[in-house]
């Protein structure tokens, strides 16, 4: 029961806030000893250490450089001590002078070390905080002691499966900002620092920032932070098991931060840099802006030898509790759920990477991510503001937040799922609704409260005879849910949302929308249309790739095409892949665009299931637009198609080629852009969503589309386009668009003047625009390809590309 989850418990005393220096890899073992055992090995390892003073309890040891426990690791014998970095990283073009006064003024204090009160440790040693007996006793083993928890993973599930929410490591929940996808050798944040409760000895609330790499089940990672109390397991904090080589006299590793952040009151914070010595090979981290604490020697590693692949910023509980009730009470960050108009929450600011120059950034592309969403929660702030933020923690008064949670929840289904008059259940699964016309979604958008519906176009544009070598041989697809009933007159289809589909949408927030950048990718190529140089840039929005038909440079108020329909594989979530038309007007960074084809889009859908779309925006994607009725302003007339709903059949080699037929077009006298299905008129997207394309579109695309964060990167998604082959490989295997038109305010539609193909990345998704030599045949346009590079070869094949090629990769 969800209301049992994440309700706040009273704090322990006595409770301490950890620096945390963590090396984590899957591959170190757990042993239990008997009891006798392990308090004569408590002892002995508490007798190596010399002793110091302190004020808060903690025993401060100054113990020889030479001696620490680094060396006790097999791979660390014959170490020699890299006493500083081969290069000063302050020195690196790692901010404006702008930004480093603001850093400098910032409303955050740098937080301290409480032992430094009393003392200092001299030159040529370094300050171990000592091993209390008490502390030790309270894991399984002394081998336990200061490690984190073994990781194990549940078993992906295939994609077609049921997404139900799973910890990606067991007895661990975190609320994490997160970056991946290049190759990352620094990673550094601004981490507020404060005191959550954590109810049980054995569990830990940890804030950090962190690299990673290898896979998901037995990666390798570092880590900096600051940790709750804790007894912990696989993987070291501080130095409790051989490993990190601390060369700074001024900072005990485990040692009490004083003073803390507290609500109202000043904020406190610390700033960590990890980054990687380009000449050695150390992964240095850095306290403050200034003291280089020490280092993981690259010996440690098999993965990390090289750089990291992931970057992460924010905070994890360790529980066995976590998932079920009755869940831990344990807090992350403060105990309070993100809070970014107060602050009171965990926070990490001025977050930066470094790739593979010395140059700090903001990374290209981020996203949150969280286990437990009713429990604990995560806020990016990335709009209107200089440098953006990260806000994350829980869990206070779990069962309001629980209650909010599944209340905003039914809010939104109910606003999606009208009232139905019919329903029909789908051999695939989905419920369609037959819902009022008058009651459907559109009608919740403010500018459609007084919308009269238009039940038809007042004109039907005229359309070409097709014609071609393969037109007799296709078929035309139509909707799974048909075979089971039909919608009656005056209410139209409408694809039920489940339940799992929000959730799981706030669960891994759409990336596309999190960054509330306007970067795009291609910055400095052409298209070329009929072999002449266009005179502007394309550009392809960030995170996906293309491969398209495009013309450009007159006024469109329509295009039409036959999609041949597939079904490709999509590697993991959130990524989809799309075959389309597309309607744009505006600049590249911020255009508005009417879209539709078929999808294969498990995290919108739940499932791999090939289905046709449509989708709008009218910022490039950035805060509007949506898939199918998830969001206002799609006005649907027709009783015979579920937007979202399935196409079946599908294509296969060689056999039978089916094509979706797709015609967009705008009313010249109302200025609504309608869409048609085969001879079906679907609906419209009125006029008044747009400023621009209220009057025409600019251009006219074609084509396919993969969405990842791992296209133009190596490892390179393996999602594929169009049927997975590549376009080269032509009819009967490779995805093609058949009778590619636009239409003018001639009323008519025709093949368009000038085309351009246009490829991303041409050796993982490939274009071609295929006419046979002495062929009288109107050109088809090919496109796809599995997503992994391929090998290409210096053949010729005997066919002409109609069009030039863009300048590709």
């Amino acid at each position: 029961m969800v209301g049992s989850c994440c309700s706040r418990g009273l704090p322990l005393k006595g409770m301490v806030i950890l620096l945390g220096i963590i090396l984590f890899g899957s591959g170190i073992g757990e042993c239990d000893l008997i009891p006798g055992k392990k308090i004569l090995e408590v002892r002995k390892k508490i007798k190596h250490l010399k002793s110091s003073t302190s004020e808060d309890g903690d025993i401060i040891d100054c113990i020889d450089i030479y001696k620490q426990p680094a060396f006790d690791h097999p791979a660390l014998r014959n170490h020699t001590i890299q006493m500083t970095p081969s290069y000063d990283p302050n020195t690196e073009e790692t901010a404006s002078k702008e930004n480093r006064l603001q850093n400098q003024d910032s409303s955050m204090s740098l937080a301290s070390r409480l032992w430094q009160k009393n003392g200092s440790c001299p030159k040529g040693t370094i300050p171990v905080q000592r091993s209390r007996q008490k502390v030790s006793l309270k894991t399984n083993s002394l081998e336990d002691y200061g490690r984190k928890k073994p990781s194990s993973y549940p078993p992906l599930t295939h994609i077609n499966k049921d997404f139900s929410s799973n910890l990606q490591q067991s007895n661990r929940s975190v609320a994490i900002l997160l970056t991946e996808g290049y190759s990352y050798s620094g990673v550094k944040g601004d981490i507020k620092v404060w005191n959550p409760h954590v109810e049980s000895d054995d569990e830990y609330s940890t804030s950090q920032v962190s690299l990673k790499s290898g896979p998901y089940y037995d990666f390798e990672s570092v880590e900096a932070g600051w940790a709750a109390d804790a007894s912990k397991k696989t993987g070291c904090f501080d130095l409790t098991c051989p490993g990190f080589v601390q060369t700074s006299s001024e900072i005990a590793l485990g040692a009490a931060i004083y003073p803390l952040s507290v609500p109202s009151g000043l904020p406190y914070q610390i700033t960590l840099f990890i980054f990687k010595d380009p000449n050695t090979g150390n992964w240095w981290v850095q306290f403050g802006e200034k003291i280089n604490l020490g280092y993981w020697p690259p010996d440690l590693f098999a993965w990390l030898r090289g750089n990291a692949e992931t970057a992460e910023w924010g905070g994890e509980v360790y529980s066995s509790k976590l998932e079920r009730p009755p869940h831990t009470k344990t807090a992350m960050g403060n105990g309070q759920f993100p809070d970014y108009v107060s602050g009171n929450s965990g926070c990490i600011k001025r977050m930066r990477i470094r790739e593979n120059s010395l140059v700090l950034k903001f990374p290209e592309w981020v996203s949150t991510y969280l286990d437990e969403y009713r429990c604990y929660d995560a806020e990016y702030i990335g709009d209107y503001i200089e440098d953006p933020e990260f806000y994350y923690g829980g869990p206070v008064n779990g069962k309001a937040k629980a209650r909010k949670y599944r209340s905003e929840i039914n809010r939104r289904l109910k606003l999606l799922n009208k009232p139905a008059v019919k329903t029909i259940k789908s051999e695939d699964g989905d419920v369609i609704a037959c819902v009022d016309i008058y009651r459907q979604p559109a009608f919740d958008h403010p500018a459609l409260k007084n919308h009269t519906i238009q039940m038809q176009p007042s004109f039907i544009p005229s359309i070409e005879t097709p014609n071609g070598e393969h037109e007799n041989s296709r078929a035309v697809v139509s909707q799974l849910w048909k075979k089971r009933g039909s919608c009656p007159k005056g209410t139209i289809p409408i694809r039920r949302i489940r339940r799992r589909e929000l959730l799981r949408t706030n669960g891994r927030k759409s990336p596309e929308r999190l960054k509330g950048a306007n970067k795009t990718a291609n910055q400095d190529r052409f298209m070329y249309l009929n072999n002449t140089k266009g005179s502007t840039l394309y550009h392809t929005p960030e995170n996906r790739s293309t491969a398209i038909l495009m013309t450009y440079g007159y006024n469109y108020i329509g295009a039409s095409g036959e999609i041949n329909v597939w079904n490709p594989r999509v590697e993991k979530l959130p990524e989809f892949t799309t075959a389309q038309i597309w309607l744009k007007n505006g600049e590249v960074n911020n255009f508005e665009s009417v879209e539709a084809g078929w999808t294969v889009h498990p995290a919108e859908y739940s499932d791999a299931r090939t289905r046709f779309f449509v989708y709008w925006t009218v910022d490039g994607y950035k805060k509007t637009g949506c898939f199918d009725l998830t969001c206002y302003g799609f006005v649907q007339t027709s009783t015979e198609i579920a937007l979202g709903g399935a196409v079946d059949p599908g294509s296969s080699s060689f056999q039978q080629q089916y094509v979706l037929p797709i015609n967009i077009f705008m009313d010249p006298t109302t200025t609504n852009w309608w869409l048609v299905f085969h001879n079906i008129y679907v609906g419209y997207w009125p006029g008044s969503l747009f400023s621009l394309l209220k009057h025409s579109a600019t251009s006219v695309e074609w084509g396919g589309q993969v969405y990842s964060v791992n296209v133009r990167k190596t490892p390179h998604t393996k999602t594929a386009m169009g049927s997975g082959y590549d376009a080269e490989e032509l009819y009967g295997l490779a995805c093609f668009i058949g009778q590619p038109r636009i239409l003018d305010y001639s009323k008519s539609y025709k093949y368009p003047t000038f085309v351009g193909v246009w490829k991303d990345e041409y050796n993982c998704y490939s274009a071609v625009n295929y006419k046979a030599r002495n062929s009288n045949d109107e050109a088809t346009f090919f496109f796809g390809g599995p997503g992994i590079k391929r090998i290409i070869d210096n053949y010729k094949p005997d066919y002409e590309d109609r069009t030039s090629t863009a300048l590709d990769n």
